[in-house]
């Protein structure tokens, strides 16, 4: 069930965690306010200035704190896959970094697909993303990306295996292997998109007028469409309407898990039903019993005035209009953030002394959120190894950085 993948690089002053007792407190605001947050085996963390800062396991080494990274620009989105990274820009470009075998750092010639055999070469220095501009929202998979651009439009690059990039089932002529997108093409038929997510092998869009898109692998149903059909080109998620929020994670493995967040506050998610995801009570079924595989949306029940949600691998948290979190899933690191670690939370929990949050990130076995003061709050699994984050977490705790 371990799957990690994420890092940082030098030393910075890390604050002593702070007493679970004592969250609800206010703290007093961060030197530079936290712009946006993402993990899975590293984690990145854009501030209010623009600079960046990484640390865990990444595809330099081991980055053991919170560590400066130097940028072409101020960033003010991150994303994350397995063994790469990614920044918005300011300026609407997009720059990563990491590991490159599929061309998941989108370099690449314009228009031109990886050739067969070969494997472009990685890059520790951000480069540029070929030909992205105008840019408003990223996201990552483990071996893949996309962008969403200011028209609506949006762009996929890195591994084509399972339909994640989806422009349709790209073969060379007389080869039986999907290749690979070095840089980035348009997704098939979307048009008026206005955000986007991704999870480890399958990716969602929704529409401005309130559909969920979905395409890429489908062995659990997490594309929402009825079938267990891999979706090469976008299709709409089945009985979903008036959505206003969508995140895109995984069950245990690599089973697909999607969420989204209907006008009226209601939360609907489908897929793996694995590490107990569907909020159901169910505990952690596997593929082949009723729950394992959810083709269609299921209200998650029990909870309501949801303004977000994230998926991470094997757990889920909801984001509620008053600035309150609840979660539930796999809990044996404390990524639900209850206190206590324990195997499984099959039922929505409010996540103690968590307040006023404006944003929430999942990734990995662990847990980020950004409160209205601009402070960083991590639990979950220890990315690092000193410091504050070289320690699990049973409850959020502040984080503040170099």
């Amino acid at each position: 069930m371990k799957h990690f993948f994420l890092a940082s690089l030098t030393i910075g002053a890390l604050c002593a965690p702070v007493a679970f007792a004592a969250q609800t407190a206010a703290p007093a605001a961060p030197a530079a306010p936290i712009r946006d947050v993402a993990g899975y085996t590293f984690a990145v963390v854009a501030r209010g200035d623009g600079s960046v800062v990484w640390w865990g396991r990444a595809p330099s080494g081991e980055v053991a704190v919170p560590t400066p990274f130097a940028l072409p620009g101020p960033a003010q989105r991150v994303a994350v896959g397995a063994s790469s990274a990614y920044a918005l820009l300011e300026d609407g470009t997009v720059v990563a970094w990491g590991d490159n075998d599929e061309g998941q750092l989108g370099n690449g010639p314009s228009g031109k697909s990886k050739p067969i055999g070969t494997y472009p070469k990685p890059s520790m220095t951000p480069v540029r993303v070929t030909d992205l501009a105008g840019i408003t929202a990223i996201a990552a998979g483990l071996k893949h990306a996309i962008a969403l651009r200011k028209d609506g439009t949006v762009w996929a690059w890195g591994v084509r295996d399972d339909g994640a990039i989806g422009d349709g089932d790209a073969k060379p002529a007389g080869s039986l292997r999907v290749v690979s997108a070095a840089a980035p093409v348009a997704v098939r038929g979307l048009t008026g998109i206005t955000q986007i997510a991704s999870g480890h092998t399958h990716c969602l869009a929704l529409t401005g007028d309130g559909k969920v898109m979905s395409w890429g692998s489908n062995s659990t149903g997490e594309l929402g469409i009825g079938t267990r059909a891999t979706g090469w080109v976008p299709a709409e998620v089945t009985g979903l309407s008036n959505i206003v929020a969508i995140a895109a994670g995984t069950g245990q493995g690599t089973y697909g898990v999607s969420a989204a967040v209907r006008q009226d506050g209601t939360l609907w998610v489908w897929g793996s039903g694995s590490s107990a995801m569907m909020g159901n009570g169910v505990r952690n079924p596997s593929p082949d019993d009723p729950g394992g595989r959810n083709l269609l949306p299921l209200q998650v029940k029990g909870i309501a005035g949801v303004k977000n949600v994230a998926v991470g691998s094997g757990h889920i948290a909801a984001l509620l209009n008053d600035g309150s979190v609840r979660a539930w899933g796999m809990n044996g690191y404390g990524e639900v953030g209850r206190g206590a670690n324990s195997s499984y939370e099959a039922l929505p929990v409010k996540v103690p002394g968590l307040t006023n949050v404006v944003t929430l990130r999942l990734g990995g076995y662990g847990s980020y959120a950004i409160r209205s003061d601009g402070t960083l709050w991590i639990w979950g699994f220890a990315l690092g190894s000193r410091g504050l984050v070289g320690h699990n977490l049973a409850a959020p705790t502040r984080l503040d950085l170099p």
